[in-house]
């Protein structure tokens, strides 16, 4: 699970979202970090989404519908009884 904090970006001023991984206890994932990480993102001027580029992450995936696909599966293949 993911938590998504407000922040700016050092170089741009701009409003960003930077995640913070919570179930794994990992900070978050940009440059304003004092670590060889934060240096890499910030070489790379990686700083954050904004808010267009975080929406557009967003999937209406819902997974994999394998009891459907299996139900059909045994109906076309399955013995009949």
């Amino acid at each position: 699970m993911a938590l998504w904090h407000q922040a700016t970006d050092l170089q741009t001023k701009q409003t960003i979202w930077v995640s913070t991984n919570v179930v794994k206890g990992r900070p978050q994932l940009n440059s304003h970090r004092d670590d060889d990480f934060g240096r890499c993102y910030a070489r790379e001027q990686i700083d954050g989404y904004s808010a267009a580029e975080l929406a557009s992450l967003h999937s209406d995936y819902v997974g994999n519908d394998w009891q459907d696909k299996y139900v059909e599966f045994v109906e076309k293949w399955g013995e009949p009884q």
